[in-house]
């Protein structure tokens, strides 16, 4: 099973998130996100970021952004909740902690917080946060 953020991506220069409905060598079909959603073609050069590849920097290493919305999810978040989060800085900041308490405070920024819920807004509904994510088997990852 892919993973559920594989087709999801943010367009560099673009606002919200698209769901990839094909590829070709002139570049990629794309479906919005947005309430009215709509479908438009994205040329190849464009810088394109699958939600999947995305990590959050943390004082260790880096968490998967997936494993930030699961928290997210876990936590309960309605849209209200989140909403009023994005319109304080503090208690966006207090919200982000509670989902990833060991973020890196000098790596992300607010601006990165904001983005992150924004997009876990635009996801809910649309992706399913308790289905598990298949991983690699020991014998594969030891062959390699």
């Amino acid at each position: 099973m892919p993973h559920p953020l594989d087709k999801i991506v943010q367009i560099s220069g673009t606002s919200g998130l698209h769901r990839v409905l094909t590829t070709s060598k002139q570049g990629y079909l794309l479906e919005s996100l947005e309430s009215a959603p709509r479908r438009w073609h994205a040329p190849s050069q464009s810088k394109v970021a699958a939600l999947a590849e995305i990590a959050i920097y943390t004082q260790d290493d880096q968490v998967p952004l997936w494993d930030v919305f699961c928290n997210l999810h876990n936590m309960g978040m309605t849209e209200a909740v989140l909403t009023e989060a994005l319109a304080n800085e503090n208690s966006l900041v207090a919200l982000f902690k509670q989902a990833l308490p060991a973020y890196d405070s000098d790596r992300v920024y607010v601006s990165d917080m904001r983005k992150t819920l924004r997009w876990f807004l635009a996801l809910q509904g649309r992706v399913d946060f308790t289905a598990p994510l298949e991983k690699e088997s020991e014998t594969e990852a030891a062959t390699e």
